[in-house]
């Protein structure tokens, strides 16, 4: 009877249930999963600080500043396949394309292996592929730059920092990141700036404070509006 009596208490004790993933966790849970570290020290910065000294020597007296852009800048960007985007500001008078292929022709003899690609040139750093975006300021008090588009081989004008500035303080990098998981879970070819343009406009007016619901909002929005012709308000021409 003991024995018995003590089988029977073990099994009357409480169970603790099972933690219930709401859709809200489970975005969560997704995001932090594809995270990426952006503070001192990280691989990016590590992979920036190799190549800082050998873009100083290229642009020489020219150089106005180095620093990241694209989505390292912006605090949008993700493990699944995220490239380090350096912009290089230059000041001189040479016509942008020479400026690309004197940056290019640069990695090729340091040994860099560089690859040609539309505004950037691409090299690998600390393991990691890093876009090399050279861009010459334009003239007066301004922040605007042109580019070099080599596919076209026409030149664009753009503004980094506004690109930054608009996307790293539209308060919608933790969608933007869940849509970006999206894209390269389902091999999608989806431009990461018009992506982050297309999240921000597709949330403008949401309130919600749901993760679930706002990303299940942008992806409605992809389906019902952008795929049909949706427009998007830039702050600038894109890189």
């Amino acid at each position: 009877m003991v024995v018995r009596r003590q089988i029977v208490t073990a099994t009357m004790q409480p169970q603790a249930l099972p933690r219930v993933m709401t859709a809200d966790r489970y975005v969560f849970s997704v995001v932090q999963q594809y995270a990426v570290s952006t503070g001192a020290g990280c691989p990016a910065s590590k992979a920036a600080n190799l190549l800082v000294p050998l873009l100083k020597d290229w642009a020489g007296q020219y150089l106005l500043e180095i620093h990241f852009s694209g989505s390292y800048a912006k605090g949008t960007a993700i493990s699944l396949g995220t490239d380090v985007d350096i912009f290089v500001s230059v000041d001189c008078g040479q016509p942008v394309k020479e400026i690309y292929w004197s940056l290019f022709q640069y990695c090729v003899d340091h040994q860099l292996h560089p690859q040609v690609q539309n505004v950037s040139v691409g090299v690998q750093s600390n393991g990691l592929n890093v876009d090399l975006v050279p861009g010459r300021r334009q003239k007066g008090n301004t922040t605007d730059h042109t580019l070099y588009k080599r596919k076209k081989d026409t030149w664009v004008q753009t503004n980094v920092a506004q690109h930054i500035q608009f996307v790293s303080t539209s308060g919608r990098a933790d969608e933007i990141r869940a849509l970006k998981i999206w894209r390269e879970r389902n091999y999608l070819d989806f431009p990461s700036f018009y992506l982050e343009l297309t999240i921000i406009e597709a949330l403008k007016h949401k309130r919600s404070n749901s993760p679930a619901d706002k990303v299940l909002t942008a992806l409605k929005y992809l389906e019902e509006t952008f795929i049909h012709g949706g427009w998007l308000t830039q702050p600038t021409a894109t890189t």
